[in-house]
């Protein structure tokens, strides 16, 4: 089984997605992060810092009330280190 593949099982069991039109919209957006950024999610979600500036780097391509891309690469986080990143403010380097 692929990365995406997994990735897709387990936003399928998230408590928060609740269809697979929603599952497909995260994998979208999460696509569409990883050709904003430039890198590819595993290496993103590998290190804190870096995961903290790519969402800084996703904000001025998001609608400030809607964040999809960013929540995607959350969910991305939660996929691969098993919890969640914390809220921009509170990340500490």
């Amino acid at each position: 089984m692929n990365r995406e593949t997994e990735f897709e099982n387990f936003l399928m069991l998230e408590k928060t997605i609740n269809s697979k039109k929603a599952v497909s919209s995260r994998m979208s957006k999460a696509r569409k992060a990883e050709d904003i950024l430039g890198q590819k999610l595993d290496i993103i979600v590998s290190d804190d810092n870096l995961m903290y500036d790519s969402l800084v780097a996703l904000k001025p391509h998001e609608d400030p009330a809607h964040t999809p891309m960013q929540n995607a690469v959350r969910k991305y986080y939660k996929f691969w280190n098993g919890k969640e990143f914390p809220q921009l403010r509170y990340y500490k380097r």
